[in-house]
């Protein structure tokens, strides 16, 4: 059979297997293009309905701030949340459309007021709430309604303009972010921990009445964490070991007839690199540059990885939109967590909208409503594309304050609150407005112990003297009896108890009493 096929290569003018291969391979190539676009565009249709099926709750955070804490506590519970991972079959995948789950973070300043949110599916809700008290007990977690209905959807309009964009990475998912452990000041006795959230919320607290600033951080679970074999891949590079490129399907299958027909008409082999020696002293040139950026590429691919995306969105009235400083301030702040030559987050330029040039005025408005219906929506797919963010640098973006900041916008809760005893047992029952239970739902526990009606609370009206029914006992003040000693008035002497009388007793004056102690 092999045999055959070198004949009729050789034997075969050029043209004719030119013919040839656009007959059969170009066909076979453009059906397997249309085949895999119609795939993910049905895998996108299934999970856009499944993820709408999905019920969903807003959680409010709030912390005290006296709260002994660090950003490892969030790391560690981001790595709590990666047990919402399921393992997704077929079925479930290609006409369920259903995908890994779903976490979001914002941060979120109204006119100044800043707020902390995690949006969730309620079937997570109960993990979301365990991993955040387990790191911070005295957390108050209260579902609130949903406030991106307050942000209209056309803009700019007579009212309101925005702005805002997406963040992306600069360089490959294995290169990290500056994360928290990197902001402690070294040159300080105590290595005071120097919070890189706090100049994010004090801008947000900066906010003016009419002012809007909100941030979102979307994560989802990756199905296999193979992200870091890219980083594997490029240390091993660094330290001269090559690696080989795994061949594809088409590759293994047909891709070896175009270099066949090309060795036999040329008699060269083409497709095939040179092998490179080895270089076993490569490991001994690196630079301290590069040492230092190993080290932190193998540190990134130690964590557990999520798939994320950072968005912001500012919106103000005309009169007090200030787009050139909230850009510049949110440039600062995410600047903070670059590291020169390793990796950087930075604006995605096709989500901002802008108006630099005549031409960019046109797509501005389209751009403004895009971005704030991927904000209301909270979509991961639309936009730019996810990238690679491991659970320590997702904890140095979203954390809470630490027990050390010190800010004017940072305020204090007051007293603490803690949950009732747990063998104080609460009943459900039907729907009653005296008292809310742990489950999020109403009891009449007490309505049913002391036989309470739930029925309009009613005030007794005083009646006028005249009107008071004859037959009624009305109370009346008793009165006091009369005594012929006088009242005692400022500068008396305070009046002596019954029985008692100080001039029956003689008092010596002059020497001592002999029975005193010595």
């Amino acid at each position: 059979m092999l045999v055959d096929i070198q004949n009729f290569l050789v034997t075969t003018p050029v043209e004719v297997l030119g013919a040839y291969f656009l007959l059969f391979v170009f066909p076979v190539s453009v059906f397997g293009v249309l085949v895999w676009g119609f795939s993910e565009l049905w895998i996108d249709r299934k999970q856009g309905q499944y993820i709408d099926s999905l019920k969903w709750d807003l959680l409010a955070i709030e912390i005290p701030q006296d709260t002994i804490q660090t950003p490892k506590g969030m790391e560690n519970f981001f790595d709590n949340l990666m047990g919402s991972k399921s393992s997704i079959t077929w079925n479930e995948k290609w006409l369920l459309g259903k995908t890994q789950a779903f976490f979001i973070f914002e941060i979120v300043s109204n006119e100044g007021h800043i707020q902390f949110y995690i949006r969730t599916t309620k079937k997570y809700r109960d993990l979301v709430e365990a991993a955040l008290y387990a790191q911070y007990p005295e957390a108050q977690i209260t579902e609130v309604e949903d406030y991106v209905d307050i942000a209209p959807d056309d803009f700019p309009n007579e009212n309101y303009d925005m702005w805002g964009s997406e963040m992306v990475l600069s360089k490959e998912n294995y290169f990290p972010l500056k994360t928290y452990e990197m902001f402690e000041h070294t040159g300080e006795k105590d290595l005071r921990f120097k919070d890189p959230i706090l100049p994010m919320l004090e801008m947000m607290g900066k906010m003016k009445a009419g002012e809007h600033y909100w941030i979102q951080i979307i994560i989802r679970g990756p199905d296999e964490q193979d992200w870091a074999k890219e980083g594997t891949a490029y240390i091993e590079k660094v330290f001269g070991k090559e690696v080989p490129k795994p061949k594809g399907w088409f590759s293994e299958s047909i891709g070896w007839i175009p270099g066949s027909i090309a060795e036999q008409l040329a008699g060269v082999e083409i497709g095939k690199e040179p092998e490179k020696k080895a270089d076993d002293f490569r490991m001994f040139k690196i630079t301290p540059e590069e040492r230092e950026r190993l080290d932190l590429v193998a540190k990134k691919i130690s964590k557990l990885g999520w798939q994320a995306k950072v968005r912001f969105v500012y919106w103000a009235k005309h009169e007090v939109f200030r787009k050139g400083t909230i850009a510049a301030m949110t440039k600062g702040i995410f600047n903070q967590y670059a590291i020169l030559g390793v990796n950087k987050l930075g604006l995605h330029n096709p989500s901002t909208p802008k108006d630099d040039y005549f031409y960019m005025l046109w797509q501005m408005p389209m751009k403004q409503r895009r971005l704030m219906q991927r904000y209301k929506y909270r979509k991961l797919t639309a936009g730019c594309l996810p990238y690679i963010l491991n659970s320590e640098e997702l904890a140095s973006l979203f954390h809470m304050p630490s027990s050390g900041a010190r800010t004017p916008v940072l305020t204090s809760l007051g007293a603490r609150r803690a949950e009732p005893p747990v063998e104080l047992g609460i009943v459900g029952g039907e729907p009653s407005s005296f008292l809310m239970n742990m489950d999020r739902t109403e009891s009449d526990v007490i309505s049913t112990q002391f036989n309470i009606k739930d029925e309009p609370l009613s005030v007794p009206t005083p009646l006028a003297p005249t009107t008071m029914p004859k037959d009624e006992t009305i109370w009346e003040k008793p009165v006091e009896e009369k005594t012929d000693e006088p009242m005692p008035r400022p500068g008396m002497p305070a009046p002596l108890p019954p029985g008692l009388d100080l001039s029956a007793d003689s008092t010596d004056t002059e020497g001592s009493p002999d029975d005193l102690p010595l």
